[in-house]
């Protein structure tokens, strides 16, 4: 391995069913990130918070801790301001999108997606919170 090589930017990827985690898995290891799962939002609150990534993709309709919430949680807290969070949903009611971008989610996409377009909403908004002072 190049030791000078750009580190590879970490995506989370908080969602309770196996295949759309899969599918988000495999989408963003192609592409040269690294990937961590979380299967519901309070696993997914714990390790956003410890380690912060690069992006989150954050499913909506969770049981227990609901995506609003773990979204209205991460950006509470300053070390996340760098972190884009893309909500993922079946849902396309407007409520839910303006709810989601008032709570401080970068974009919301509504399954199914495609996966170019999961991959460069995702990137955008993380280049964009990077350059954030």
């Amino acid at each position: 391995m190049d030791a000078t090589a750009a580190p590879k930017p970490k995506v989370l990827i908080i969602d309770d069913d196996a295949t759309h985690r899969r599918l988000a898995q495999v989408i963003f290891e192609r592409n040269g990130f690294d990937v961590s799962i979380a299967h519901d939002g309070s696993e997914g609150v714990r390790q956003a918070l410890i380690k912060p990534p690069a992006v989150v993709i954050l499913d909506l309709m969770m049981e227990g801790l609901h995506g609003f919430e773990v979204c209205k949680m991460l950006r509470a807290n300053s070390n996340m301001r760098h972190t884009a969070i893309i909500v993922t949903s079946g849902k396309s009611y407007k409520t839910d999108v303006d709810k989601a971008i008032q709570l401080g989610a970068d974009a919301y996409i509504v399954k199914p997606f495609l996966p170019k377009e999961l991959l460069e909403i995702a990137t955008l908004y993380m280049n964009l919170r990077a350059s954030q002072p």
